[in-house]
């Protein structure tokens, strides 16, 4: 690539190019939505397949890619629809026609689920039924609930952000059991945080979004297919198809500066330089690449704010099928939520089952040796399904994430940076970044859309800049 924003201006005749850095679903997003608005893309991935944190692998003992985590997406999901319908590839997910989760205690199911009628009474028959909360506790979650709806959280924003949820939530007369029974069982798989670690904004977009905005919008969909093989090849062909490139196995050495301009990326391949660069990399990784008198700025600074959540995953494979059930979650367990991934992927039952247990907010099973979760988790299998303590285990595989999403805590909102930056031709993108959304594969994929208008609109101005300077001359 030739020429830098540091270095010479835009010139309106050739092709305007841009470097991504970073090959998770935001930088993604980010050079597709750049190459159909006309830029020549090159998108930079230290490993050699895309995904970012949310990957899978082929496992040789079990034959199953493996997802790095039981990535789901919600009907509310609309750009990550966005972008899967942009790669082709929307067909190899399925999403429910209505919410609906099995939720079990004590030998107990009730059922989260929507019925056809307008929000947010299309939750009150669900609510009317649900067996693990007696009746005041349910007059006090439709309260809640009532409050939910009704907060404007654009007007107290700054208030909420200095609040955590569980506070808000006892605060409108929300019962230990309560949050148990219903809040945490949405707040953490949802924010990988029980409700005392997350703000009072964030706790409150979740339940707005996902299940008062309307009916559908926390249907649940899934890839039935391994995440890699979903975007990979789809995306490769789009950034190819407009002219772009991925590089793999390319990790970036260094961000360097000429001015108030990024001059060019380091690599092992020597200084890479393009009009605009776009880092979709970690909070934490965009530090360490930057010089350090940028870093050290107090816009940048703001990112240090920003902490890292575990997420664990136990895949166990048995010999037979033990449950019809697609996915289903536990209020007495050790088992948060459980996943059929043959039930997912429509495999056949003869080829016995593979379920994936997964535990978000895992601090407490972060460092537990692989060998004792496996024990823990297969003997809690075995004791929650009758139809699993005669059958044989034929793998089990855990995969720990320690650094799966940042934590949405009060300190967060300084951290989460805009798309636009004081540095004038880099821009931000990254599910931890300021889309108003937690750290999901919906907030990746907008993070990456919301830099490639940025970038599109800042091309634009230098271009037109260039333009007037060459008539003045």
């Amino acid at each position: 690539m030739t020429g830098s924003m540091a270095q010479s201006p835009i010139v309106s005749e050739r092709r305007r190019t841009a470097l991504v850095l970073g090959g998770g679903l935001a930088g993604i997003s980010a050079a597709c939505a750049l190459g159909d608005a006309g830029s020549q893309v090159t998108l930079l991935e230290r490993r050699g397949f895309l995904g970012g944190r949310a990957f899978s692998f082929p496992d040789a003992e079990s034959g199953w890619d493996v997802d790095n985590g039981q990535h789901v997406f919600l009907g509310c999901c609309s750009e990550y629809v966005g972008l899967l319908r942009r790669l082709g590839v929307l067909d190899q997910t399925s999403l429910q026609d209505h919410l609906s989760i099995p939720i079990i205690e004590g030998g107990r199911t009730g059922h989260l689920w929507s019925a056809p009628l307008p929000p947010p009474l299309h939750l009150a028959p669900a609510f009317m039924r649900y067996p693990h909360l007696g009746l005041m506790d349910k007059l006090r979650l439709a309260y809640g609930m009532h409050k939910v709806r009704w907060t404007n959280r654009a007007k107290n924003r700054e208030a909420l952000q200095q609040e955590n949820f569980l506070s808000w939530l006892r605060r409108h007369r929300q019962t230990q059991r309560i949050i148990d029974a219903f809040w945490n069982l949405i707040t953490l798989p949802t924010l990988n945080s029980p409700a005392e670690h997350v703000t009072a904004d964030m706790g409150l977009m979740v339940f707005q979004e996902g299940l008062l905005r309307d009916r559908h919008s926390a249907d649940i969909g899934y890839a039935r297919v391994g995440l890699t093989a979903l975007v990979e090849d789809a995306a490769l062909a789009a950034i190819g198809e407009q002219g772009g490139e991925v590089r793999f196995q390319t990790p970036v050495l260094a961000i360097e500066m000429e001015g108030d301009a990024v001059a060019g990326i380091r690599t092992s391949e020597g200084l890479l330089q393009a009009d605009a660069y776009v880092s979709a990399l970690p909070f934490d990784t965009l530090l360490e690449m930057l010089p350090a008198q940028t870093s050290a700025t107090c816009f940048f600074q703001g990112a240090t704010a920003l902490r890292w959540a575990p997420i664990v995953g136990v895949h166990v494979w048995l010999d037979r099928w033990v449950t019809d059930l697609e996915v289903v979650a536990f209020l007495d367990s050790e088992i948060q939520w459980l996943f059929n991934k043959s039930l997912i992927q429509g495999r056949p039952k003869d080829e016995g089952q593979y379920l994936c247990i997964s535990l978000s907010g895992a601090w407490q099973y972060a460092d537990v040796p692989n060998e004792e979760l496996e024990r823990r988790f297969v003997e809690e299998l075995r004791r929650l399904f009758p139809a699993a303590r005669d059958a044989q285990v034929t793998r089990v595989l855990v995969v720990k994430q320690r650094q799966a999403t940042f934590i949405p805590d009060p300190a967060s909102d300084a951290g989460r940076l805009p798309a636009t930056t004081p540095v004038s031709n880099l821009f931000l993108a990254g599910d931890w970044t300021d889309t108003g959304w937690p750290a999901t594969m919906e907030s990746a994929v907008r993070s990456g859309n919301a830099a490639a208008r940025a970038v599109d609109g800042w091309l634009e101005n230098a271009k037109g800049a260039s333009l007037a300077q060459a008539l003045e001359g």
